[in-house]
């Protein structure tokens, strides 16, 4: 019977868990998406993957244009929306810059571009959660 009640308990944690993410965790997971995938592309010189990564990305920064950000941040960060929405341009403009800098093989600049991207996402990640 224990053993019962502990599989039908860790279902429902485990089948749960999507309806209590909020909106701010599925669009960050989105990007954790599309990170993956530029990494990958990176790795596996993987045309393909840097560009359905970085579109992923664009697609999202868009969809983050359209709402208020200040509807995302925790109430104790909703003074840094400025922030927020800064740090939004620039990884809109490396994720464009990866697919530019792919297209014209310099791998160089994918490389430096994802990495200043991912700065930005640490960066805003470390304002917002105050790490």
């Amino acid at each position: 019977m224990k053993k019962v009640a502990l599989v039908v308990f860790g279902a429902a944690l485990l089948f749960g868990a999507p309806k209590g993410k909020s909106k701010l965790q599925v669009e960050m997971q989105k990007f954790a998406a599309g990170m993956d995938l530029l990494q990958k592309g990176i790795l596996y010189n993987c045309k393909e993957c840097l560009d359905d990564g970085a579109d992923r990305i664009l697609k999202n920064i868009k969809v983050l244009e359209k709402v208020d950000v200040k509807h995302f941040l925790p109430e104790n960060q909703k003074y840094a929306y400025k922030f927020a929405q800064k740090t939004a341009s620039l990884i809109e403009m490396y994720a464009k810059d990866i697919k530019e800098a792919f297209a014209a093989g310099n791998m160089d600049d994918v490389i430096n571009d994802h990495t200043q991207l991912l700065r930005q996402c640490n960066s805003c990640h470390m304002r917002i959660r105050g790490w």
